[in-house]
């Protein structure tokens, strides 16, 4: 046998050997107690995902036209009903006069036709040509109506304008990119979770957000909805949840980290992971009841930054060896100090 074999085996039954005196004179080992902790542990499920405009609109016009003014500066704060941009509208308004006018002699002609339908003058037939010619130009004088309204562009809500593509003065296509309307506050957060999350996550649950621009800082937002399909390629699941942006510090299409609170636990009991003791499959702690060393099967929880959440098997009322356990056994006397009290 090895020369340092023999020296380790011999300071192992020496130390053994210097346990057992110090119980059997009465004194036992000395080891180092805590009594559990009380604290908030959480289940949390880590992700990403990317930040979105609660509403994000591309402002184009209806009919084509000469774009005539732009009432709006780039990056401004709009409300809903502001006016943003004007076509030319003399083609619209010479339209919407001749409709009028057509309506007018319409309208004299169906009068003239039920006085004369009255008096006998005239059959049925006339009248009612004369009431359907009244009726499509009032048909005609709401389209022209309509198209004149159309040169007015509007902004549809509340909203913070982007970059314009466009100039005065430029012709415009129906459906042609004239400047982008979003709004920041609140914002929508898009992520996904993993197939074996999905039966976790539910809508209301906390979020919290994280990103490089404000390093110290978390953010908070609740999930506002599920999609009910997963991704068939990567067998995930879309989720969006909703925060808020007070003064817009947050910028739709930001990467973020994403941290759902799946559970809370405030008052939940916590040991620090040093007084576990593992032994094959289950985990020990060793207490000190009446002076003398009992042990008790524990189930954990969470392991929080050296600590761990005790899920079963203790109340809170007791004292654990923190250090000096692998020097005891059950039913022997010890002494005890605080965990990180001097000698």
């Amino acid at each position: 046998m090895p020369a340092h074999t023999c020296r380790f085996l011999v300071a192992i039954v020496l130390s053994l050997a210097a346990v057992v005196g110090s119980a059997e004179n009465g004194q036992g080992p000395l080891v180092e107690v805590v009594r559990p902790e009380r604290g908030l542990v959480r289940d949390e499920l880590i992700t990403f995902g990317s930040l979105r405009s609660a509403e994000s609109l591309m402002i184009r016009p209806e009919i084509d036209g000469r774009l005539a003014r732009l009432h709006f500066q780039e990056g401004q704060a709009v409300s809903a009903g502001d006016l943003l941009v004007s076509l030319d509208d003399a083609v619209a308004r010479a339209e919407l006069a001749l409709a009028r006018a057509n309506l007018d002699l319409a309208a004299s002609n169906l009068r003239r036709s039920q006085l004369l339908f009255q008096r006998g003058a005239s059959n049925a037939q006339a009248l009612d040509e004369a009431r359907a010619e009244a009726q499509a130009r009032r048909a005609s004088l709401a389209l022209a109506r309509a198209r004149l309204d159309k040169t007015q562009i509007r902004a549809p809500y509340d909203g913070l304008l982007g970059l314009r593509q466009v100039s005065p003065g430029d012709y415009l296509e129906a459906g042609q990119d004239i400047v982008n309307l979003e709004v920041l506050d609140p914002l929508k957060l898009d992520f996904r979770v993993p197939q074996k999350a999905v039966g976790q996550v539910r809508p209301g649950q906390v979020v919290e957000i994280r990103l490089d621009a404000f390093a110290d800082e978390v953010f908070h937002g609740r999930i506002s909805a599920i999609n009910p399909q997963l991704d068939v390629a990567g067998r995930s699941q879309a989720i969006r949840a909703q925060l808020s942006n007070p003064g817009l510090r947050l910028k739709p299409g930001q990467f973020v980290r994403v941290t759902v609170i799946l559970a809370e636990r405030p008052q939940a009991l916590l040991i620090p992971e040093e007084a576990v003791m593992p032994l094959g499959e289950r985990l020990l702690v060793n207490l000190v009841v009446d002076g003398k060393v009992e042990q008790r099967e524990i189930r954990l929880g969470r392991r929080l930054g050296g600590r761990a959440e005790v899920r079963e098997g203790l109340s809170g009322d007791e004292t654990l060896i923190s250090a000096g356990w692998h020097k005891v056994r059950p039913g022997m006397a010890v002494r005890t100090r605080p965990a990180g009290a001097g000698a």
